[in-house]
């Protein structure tokens, strides 16, 4: 079973399109989009577990040097009639 999170990134000034690119090489990144606000990008990221994620997120996306924060919102999934 897979593991959805959104990954909230806040970049450099200037460097947005940077990470961008950088981002849409990694196989985990599903979506990515350049926003507004606090945060510059949004990406969709899906993984096989909590630990791949972390792995991810902390190690692969956190070394982009041009990357300040991170905010990781894994999904959760409800159940139905709740």
């Amino acid at each position: 079973m897979s593991l959805k999170a959104y990954v909230l990134i806040n970049t450099n000034i200037g460097k947005t399109t940077e990470v961008a690119k950088a981002l849409s090489q990694m196989p985990e990144v599903q979506h990515l989009d350049i926003i507004m606000g606090p945060y510059d990008l949004i990406a969709e990221i899906e993984t096989d577990s909590h630990e791949t994620l972390s792995q991810v997120v902390l190690t692969r996306m956190q070394n982009i040097e041009a990357i300040r924060h991170t905010m990781t919102c894994p999904v959760v999934k409800m159940e139905e009639g709740a």
